[in-house]
């Protein structure tokens, strides 16, 4: 395993905060979230991994298993090493989702007159974007209760003209130390 500068602050897929450490054999990179723990490129630990691997070594034909992330890591190189980063180093909780987006220099719309800073995208039909007050929202400025909505009965009546009815989905990861997961968070650089 080379070791590299660390790193900017990312948003990483699984929604936690990485900073990149090191490449692995596979020429990957790891990152170290704000827990410390050491993560692949897709933000998911070893032990998540590692799990996901030897499930799908026994699932049977009629049986097919399905990882819930967006990572396809064959293997754990590299994460199982002691990390010397030191503590302060790793990205820091302390503010808002929307100002770190804003930090981390994310794309920033506004929708319905309201700022929304765009975090990750889940799937084809789910980006995640954030607005000042922490609410979830999709690209259209929908918040999921309005998606919800909408998916039950498209001819629902909105006292906002303006609302944008559209078929997007908002499908948010909840990963142990995910900025999602928190009202609070994010990082000093």
């Amino acid at each position: 395993m080379q070791t590299t500068s660390l790193g900017s602050t990312e948003l990483l897929l699984s929604g936690r905060l990485g900073r990149k450490v090191t490449v692995n054999r596979s020429d990957n990179a790891v990152y170290i979230d704000s827990e410390g723990q050491l993560c692949c490129k897709h933000g998911e630990r070893a032990p998540t991994i590692q799990a996901w691997l030897n499930a799908e070594r026994v699932a049977k034909d009629d049986i097919e298993f399905s990882r819930p992330s967006f990572c396809d890591c064959k293997n754990i190189d590299g994460l199982l090493t002691k990390n010397k980063t030191d503590k302060t180093e790793w990205p820091k909780v302390g503010c808002s989702l929307y100002k770190c987006l804003g930090a981390l220099g994310a794309q920033e719309t506004n929708q319905y007159a309201r700022p929304q800073r765009f975090a990750i995208t889940t799937n084809e039909n789910s980006e995640i974007w954030v607005q000042p007050s922490g609410t979830l929202v999709c690209k259209h400025g929908n918040s999921k209760k309005l998606l919800n909505k909408l998916a039950t009965n498209r001819d629902t009546k909105f006292r906002s003209s303006c609302v944008t009815r559209c078929h997007c989905s908002l499908s948010v990861p909840r990963r142990v130390g995910s900025v999602f997961a928190h009202k609070k968070t994010i990082i000093n650089k």
